[in-house]
């Protein structure tokens, strides 16, 4: 009888070892996540960003110009104050900090209605898409919330949202975003 129980206590044993970890990292997985983050930006659902359909002020379809390539986007209106201006100075800025990675990024500026922004500030901005959204509901895949000019957004080759960065987010946090990103992602 000693030995019998000196087996079913072993076996039970056994079992213990074997169960405990997958019951434990179950348990893990279920019901606890981790207070810290590898992003600075607002990680959003993954869909469409709503880019087809528009075009750019030159009248290319704005799908295509951006095509393989991530995007930085932000809807400004036309009149464009301080905060618009620094918002587009700060896109630029980061494009221009990737490198030989910079051709693999694009900057869009949507300007809700069919307003005309300042000549002298677009030309203060090379290379950046300036599309004019008529409608409003070309907007409504874009989560803006009540101070749509609140944010840049970056989006993937894909057309995909991604993140969403707003007024208080750091320059320094979004360049190490699109840094990891572009250096671990295959697209674009």
């Amino acid at each position: 009888m000693d030995a019998m129980t000196k087996t079913r206590r072993t076996l039970l044993l056994l079992i213990a070892v074997g169960t405990l970890p997958i019951i434990a990292s179950y348990s893990v997985y279920l019901w606890w996540r981790p207070a810290s983050h590898m992003n600075h930006g607002e990680l959003l659902e993954t869909r469409s960003a709503g880019l087809q359909g528009m075009k750019t002020a030159d009248g290319q379809a704005l799908a295509e110009v951006v095509a393989k390539k991530w995007v930085l986007l932000t809807v400004q209106p036309a009149s464009c104050d301080v905060r618009c201006q620094n918002k587009l100075y700060l896109m630029r800025q980061i494009r221009t900090a990737q490198n030989e990675n910079m051709l693999r990024l694009e900057r869009v500026w949507i300007v809700p209605g069919v307003e005309q922004p300042d000549p002298k500030l677009l030309a203060a901005l090379p290379g950046l898409h300036l599309v004019h959204a008529a409608d409003q509901s070309q907007l409504q895949l874009l989560p803006l919330g009540a101070d749509p000019g609140a944010y840049i957004f970056l989006i993937d080759p894909l057309g995909n949202l991604v993140l969403r960065y707003d007024d208080h987010s750091e320059p320094k946090g979004m360049l190490a975003d699109l840094r990891r990103l572009l250096r671990y992602s295959g697209l674009g």
